[in-house]
């Protein structure tokens, strides 16, 4: 995984938003009033709207990835000569 993020995941962060603040227990009468109820929520939304701040930090993810993923009745996954070391590359 990179460290950008790309415009898709922010067009699926908006859906979710979206979905969780008037989709899930909407009601809505006809197409149009659906619409047109979106389009109020884009507006009131965008109003108070802030940027998301993305961040991952490599280490932290790796770590977590070996958390879950150590078996303990394996000698070489609790043996830290038989660890690999991680890269200092970004």
């Amino acid at each position: 995984m990179h460290a950008g993020r790309s415009w898709l995941d922010m067009a699926e962060m908006w859906f979710s938003v979206l979905t969780r603040a008037l989709l899930r227990r909407g009601e809505f009468a006809s197409r149009t009033d659906l619409a047109d109820k979106i389009t109020d929520f884009a507006v009131r939304y965008n109003r108070t709207a802030h940027p998301w701040t993305w961040r991952y930090d490599a280490r932290t993810d790796h770590a977590r990835y070996q958390a879950r993923h150590t078996r303990t009745d394996d000698p070489t996954t609790t043996d830290p000569a038989h660890q690999p070391a991680l890269s200092t590359a970004a």
